[in-house]
């Protein structure tokens, strides 16, 4: 009964569908459309990995900063004198 409820929907979807969709993915959850074109998809890859990159680059200089933190601490409580610019 399932399969024929989302034959029925697929099948309904086609005629108005093509016009608008790039891309139709029906799966376990359901029949998602992606009105986006190609192109628009992979920019969207980009901008993501592009965004990714930008957080581990800030993940990275936070543990950098944490570091430095930790280490002066421990050398003002060592009582050794500060290095560089403070």
């Amino acid at each position: 009964m399932k399969t024929l409820l989302a034959a029925g929907l697929v099948a309904g979807l086609f005629p108005a569908v093509p016009a608008l969709a790039q891309s139709i993915d029906i799966g376990p959850g359901g029949i998602r459309v992606d009105p986006r074109s190609p192109r628009e998809r992979e920019y969207d890859a980009i901008r993501r990995e592009e965004r990714r990159d930008e957080l581990r680059e800030e993940r990275r200089d936070a543990i950098r900063d944490d570091i430095r933190r930790e280490e002066r601490r421990r050398d003002f409580e060592d009582g050794v004198p500060p290095r560089g610019r403070y």
